[in-house]
């Protein structure tokens, strides 16, 4: 049945599907990018017509928009590391909040999706806001020299290049292929005709906007390029990191162990044991009494 097996596989377009394949790559996984050379933009699914995958796209989108927008700015994100405490905890799951993260990433011309999230081990990380967000490194990219917008797509060909990444670069996704309820592989609309490829660890859909590959002139100044996803997700999007700044660090407290006491307590203690003038001075009590 199959024509063709890998690890992941990565459809649609250029920005999405080839970072997702970096990763991949890094990770030591065969990995195969199928990139349609036609003029349309959208989700590999838009031009589907399988009920089942249709299905399956809708479900995730849960009736959001689905069409992204034009090329923009690479969005940039300040993140921390994790604290000592932060890492001790468990991670908080906001529910609530995937279905906005998941509308960002449909219209975001640097959005994708995975249909697995177990397989990606990812570093958790603080927002400005102190929210975590899951992070995967793709690479450092060298801003132009002469300013302007990071020239991702140029990059990120050259990545692909580097690693000797396969690329389908006249393919198009033509249906998904599921077995009890999973997505396993998909086949491909190609010249040749109909192309199955099995996928052992998932499948990366992305949208195709309308880009510039060309050369530039690399300056010194670099950033970190890297899939950033909210907990619980299969949606990420390609950012830029920036770094935010260090955690505030925690209030003093008691501690049931070696007795420390913070500042204000220690000096309560002190205030109590003053002669009684300074108890009645002014006609209050001092602080803690």
């Amino acid at each position: 049945m199959w024509d063709h097996e890998v690890d992941v596989l990565c459809v649609g377009g250029v920005i999405g599907a080839l970072a997702s394949a970096v990763v991949a790559a890094d990770a030591e996984v065969e990995v195969l990018v199928a990139i349609s050379s036609a003029d349309d933009s959208g989700w590999p699914t838009d031009r589907v017509e399988d009920e089942d995958t249709v299905a399956y796209f809708a479900a995730l989108t849960d009736g959001l928009a689905t069409s992204p927008q034009a090329m923009a700015d690479v969005p940039v994100r300040p993140v921390r590391p994790l604290t000592a405490a932060e890492r001790r905890r468990a991670a908080p799951f906001y529910g609530a909040r995937l279905k906005n993260w998941t509308e960002q990433c449909l219209l975001s011309p640097y959005g994708l999706l995975h249909t697995r999230v177990t397989d990606w081990r990812t570093t958790t990380m603080r927002t400005l806001d102190n929210r975590p967000v899951q992070v995967k490194t793709v690479g450092r990219i060298a801003l132009p020299a002469a300013g302007g917008p990071a020239p991702l797509a140029t990059w990120l060909e050259e990545q692909a290049r580097v690693r000797d990444i396969d690329i389908e670069s006249d393919a198009r996704l033509q249906r998904l292929v599921f077995e009890e309820g999973v997505v396993v592989g998909a086949v491909l609309e190609t010249a040749a005709g109909p192309y199955a490829v099995r996928s052992r660890h998932g499948i990366t859909l992305a949208p195709r906007v309308a880009h510039d590959v060309a050369e530039y002139a690399r300056g010194d100044d670099e950033a970190e390029v890297a899939l950033i996803s909210e907990i619980g997700s299969r949606f990420a999007r390609v950012e830029l990191l920036a770094a935010a700044p260090p955690a505030a660090p925690p209030a003093a407290t008691c501690s049931s162990s070696n007795r420390r006491l913070p500042k204000a307590m220690r000096e309560s203690r002190r205030n109590r044991a003053e002669p009684r003038r300074s108890r009645e001075m002014n006609g209050n009590p001092p602080f803690g009494q």
